[in-house]
């Protein structure tokens, strides 16, 4: 696992959860898509980098994004 003093590099998808996670911790278990798009745009994250982090994320069961793709829900 290499030398525990190095701290593992984090990938993009999980600073997106994060994010997304800091975000409804504000309004409960939900962020609006566009909100959500738009920090994470002005911190970095293609728009590829968030359509896959979610992808991921809600195969994993760990959110729900609705079918008009407006509002992310955290299960």
């Amino acid at each position: 696992r290499g030398d525990p003093a190095v701290p593992r590099s984090v990938r993009p998808s999980e600073s997106i959860l994060g994010v997304l996670r800091e975000l409804a911790g504000v309004k409960g278990h939900w962020v609006a898509l566009a909100e959500a798009s738009s920090l994470l745009g002005s911190r970095g994250f293609t728009p590829a980098q968030i359509g896959a982090a979610l992808d991921e994320y809600e195969e994993l069961n760990v959110l729900q994004v609705n079918p008009a793709r407006t509002r992310v829900t955290f299960v």
